[in-house]
């Protein structure tokens, strides 16, 4: 086994070698209460006008707009109504001049009327309404088609589904929605140390704690199946690997450093596989590999829990976007802040800091709370985000504003920071 990385690959480098080897995953139909979450694997198409029918958009009197010319509250004009319309029910008179229907937000606009005068323009008496604005054709009226037309494409291939997706394609009475299976992700992990979560901890034992994480940052967008933990040995390995058949990536966590019980490489070697990437110029999270076995796609991540999160955020989890044929460009949280304290940095290298953020004034102020150290798990619940430093970047000074990834969904920004 060779006891030393390959040249450093970057990100972007990383993605780009592996970008070629992705082939699109097949489709599949789901009902639209399901599809959250879930990418589109072909345009939607609407069927029908949205509204479907010319709709009331305030309470009001329905009317024909000439019946209100010069009405003013000095000069009001009275109307007779006729009667009433509510949403859900379709009125059966048909306005003539002269004459108004009352009408709730929502109903369909009465036959006849081409305008709704707002209740706050009216004044009811007995049989008769003052009008107290004039209004033009078409004035407080949703026309049939004005926000979604029949025939136009609502969605493109490659949505990613939100709520508001769900609720345009609901609004159409959409039932079934075809959609990008998951990419499939077989969880291997690797280590004489480990132990499953829940089994006694003997000293020199730790729970193996990535899976959850692991899971915790892919699940949206992929299946996860977890095969169990390999011993440092080959075989073992290879038996887990072999057990991926129907799988698009295999995950294996650990084992693919270069320390004397790292077998990962010298294991995909034998297997047939093809190493794309050995190690990657990012701290933590450097040794990690890329590798195609058997027309499967293998990502190894490391074994230390921080460098494990970093590897499958930054590499795993774009990996899966591309399989699914995402639209667009992730957009991550970020807040604009001033460094409390200096950061160094090695050349070539992109560095993933810790950081708390807290709030002075109308300023943000991060503090570093680990550089190093890829196996503290408390640096990622006591920070709030990653400062990333670029690999042309010799570090930061203090009080640079910075830009820091908030990976955090609420952040207690009067929470005394603590450090390890």
């Amino acid at each position: 086994m060779s006891k030393l990385f390959d040249k450093l690959s970057r990100v972007d480098e990383a993605l780009s070698k592996i970008s070629d080897r992705i082939s699109n995953l097949p489709s599949e139909i789901v009902s639209t209460e399901r599809a959250l979450g879930r990418v589109l694997a072909e345009d939607i198409t609407s069927p029908g006008d949205f509204p479907p029918y010319d709709r009331v958009a305030f309470d009001g009197y329905a009317v024909k707009s000439e019946s209100t010319f010069g009405a003013s509250p000095d000069n009001p004009i009275v109307l007779r109504v006729v009667g009433s319309s509510s949403p859900g029910e379709e009125c059966e008179v048909e306005i003539r001049g002269m004459e108004a229907v009352e009408v709730a937000t929502g109903a369909p606009l009465p036959r006849g009327a081409d305008s709704v005068v707002p209740l706050e323009y009216s004044r009811r008496s007995g049989d008769y309404v003052e009008i107290l604005k004039q209004v033009a054709p078409g004035a407080n009226v949703d026309r049939a088609g004005s926000d979604i037309r029949k025939g136009e494409i609502l969605l493109r291939r490659g949505t990613f589904l939100g709520p508001f997706e769900i609720l345009a394609i609901a609004s159409l009475n959409i039932t079934q929605v075809p959609v990008v299976r998951k990419p499939r992700v077989c969880i291997i992990a690797s280590g004489n140390e480990l132990i499953e979560l829940g089994s006694e901890l003997e000293r020199g034992k730790v729970v193996n704690s990535n899976v959850f994480g692991v899971r915790a940052i892919i699940g949206e967008l992929a299946e996860t199946r977890y095969l169990g933990i390999a011993r440092d040995e080959p075989h073992s390995i290879k038996v887990l690997i072999g057990a991926c058949d129907d799988c698009d990536i295999i995950l294996t966590i650990a084992g693919s450093s270069v320390g004397s019980k790292d077998y990962l490489y010298d294991v995909v070697r034998s297997m047939g596989g093809e190493i794309l990437v050995r190690g990657l110029s990012i701290m933590p999270g450097k040794p990690t590999m890329l590798a195609i076995l058997g027309g499967k796609l293998l990502v190894g991540i490391p074994g230390y829990p921080v460098s494990a999160m970093v590897a499958t955020s930054e590499i795993l989890l774009p990996i899966i976007e591309k399989l699914l044929g995402i639209r667009g460009v992730e957009v991550k949280a970020r807040v604009r802040a001033k460094l409390s304290q200096r950061i160094p940095s090695s050349p070539g290298v992109r560095h993933y800091v810790r950081v708390k953020l807290t709030k002075r004034g109308d300023s943000y102020i991060a503090t570093p709370v680990r550089i190093g150290g890829a196996g503290i798990i408390s640096s990622l619940i006591r920070s709030d985000g990653f400062l990333i430093v670029p690999e042309e970047v010799e570090g930061y000074e203090e009080g640079d504003e910075v830009d820091v990834i908030v990976y955090k969904r609420w952040l207690d920004l009067e929470e005394s920071l603590q450090t390890s």
